[in-house]
């Protein structure tokens, strides 16, 4: 028997949502049912141990710490690493902030797009980019933040990247 659900959404966590099913190919209603079977087991491990007084939870804090603003911990590791997708997403980043003072998700995808200018290059731009949008335990880690065309960086990251700027731009190769 199946039971017929109608929620709210928010718009940006749905944009998202679909950019994953597209990835994986999955089918909406089969992966929004998964999500709320992993829901469920979640809810009913932390209840029963709730109830178990020699099992050893985690405090909510220290599980969200877990994934929460680890590109803080990674930009460093990206700024030595230009080969790697995420540092060239990133100075692609930056060159657009430099010759126009504002990004869009155009500019980017075009600047990762063209194949003759191999520090920019990235053929799986889009993955890569939507990882770099999600804070989330098994995503890259959160850098961009965007209302579907201009593009920010996230401000929990904001000063780390600031820190390595120099790296991921051209004046980082002389």
């Amino acid at each position: 028997m199946s039971k017929m659900i109608t929620i709210p959404i928010d718009e940006d966590i749905y944009e998202k949502f679909c950019i994953a099913l597209s990835l994986t190919k999955e089918d909406e209603h089969e992966a929004i049912e998964h999500c709320m079977k992993w829901y469920i087991a979640k809810s009913f491990e932390k209840a029963s141990q709730t109830y178990n007084p020699n099992a050893k939870a985690k405090p909510i804090e220290e599980i969200s710490a877990d994934f929460h603003g680890k590109a803080n911990q990674r930009i460093p590791a990206w700024a030595f690493k230009p080969t790697q997708y995420n540092h060239k997403i990133i100075r692609a980043y930056f060159k657009a902030e430099q010759d126009t003072g504002r990004v869009t998700i155009t500019e980017l995808e075009r600047l990762c797009s063209n194949e003759a200018v191999p520090e920019l290059y990235v053929p799986t731009f889009r993955s890569n980019y939507a990882q770099m949008k999600l804070d989330a335990p098994k995503s890259h880690g959160k850098v961009f933040e965007d209302d579907g065309e201009t593009v920010t960086i996230w401000s929990e990251v904001k000063d780390t990247l600031k820190q390595y700027k120099n790296f991921f731009s051209e004046q980082g190769d002389k």
